[in-house]
């Protein structure tokens, strides 16, 4: 199994990556959500392909 990513959006849009503990993963995303903030989990596979996507829509939006 791949190394997981923990992502936190805050209510003003900011977006951290956190680090992640994997034996108490299900704790953290409790912890983000209790603080009010929007937790996303990726595998390493599905970073990659946000990281590509999104640096197309960043070229595409700057044209």
């Amino acid at each position: 199994m791949g190394r997981k990513y923990l992502f936190s959006e805050d209510s003003d849009g900011r977006t951290r990556e956190v680090k992640v503990d994997p034996k108490h993963l299900d704790r953290q995303i409790r912890q983000e959500r209790a603080a009010g903030r929007t937790p996303t989990v990726l595998s390493e596979d599905e970073r990659i392909r946000y990281g590509l996507l999104a640096q197309q829509i960043s070229k595409n939006s700057s044209k």
